[in-house]
């Protein structure tokens, strides 16, 4: 008999998903770490952010946020730009060798994503896309923590 709760294979697939998603599959690194990748992806699509707001953002700690923007900063990937007038706190911005380091990973991303369902009928690659974003949107809407997308 057919289980009809799909939790138990679901959690068992996002396993699997998370242990293979983002790997690229025809370099042998890609140009940027995972949570570079991440942090620069969220700077590209917002205006420049504060260390609180990208903690805030990430959903993660100050000390992890500072850590991965003090590496980024010292690649000359992002730097801090000026706020608004009378702004105590510095925001951050991508530089331009970290906008080409995250065109270069996401290069890296998208043909690893090709050699997987390259083969799919596009209406199946639509669906889905069309899936992980519901499922992502769900969880912002859970978070509270939307992320840009467009």
């Amino acid at each position: 008999m057919e289980n009809s709760n799909p939790l138990p294979e679901m959690q068992y697939e996002l396993m699997l998903f998370f242990r293979y998603h983002l790997r690229p599959h025809y370099k042998s690194s890609p140009a940027l770490g995972r949570s570079a990748y991440v942090l620069l992806n969220r700077l590209e699509r917002s205006e420049p952010m504060t260390l609180k707001e990208l903690s805030q953002a990430l959903r993660l700690d100050t000390s992890t946020i500072h850590r991965q923007v003090g590496a980024l900063i010292r690649h000359e990937h992002v730097a801090y730009v000026a706020g608004v007038a009378g702004e105590v706190a510095r925001r951050i911005a991508p530089t331009e060798a970290g906008i080409d380091a995250l065109l270069d990973t996401r290069m890296s991303y998208e043909q690893g994503l090709r050699d997987v369902v390259g083969d799919w009928p596009q209406e199946k690659q639509l669906a889905f896309m069309g899936m992980l974003r519901d499922f992502n949107e769900n969880v912002e809407r859970i978070e509270e923590a939307p992320w840009p997308r467009g």
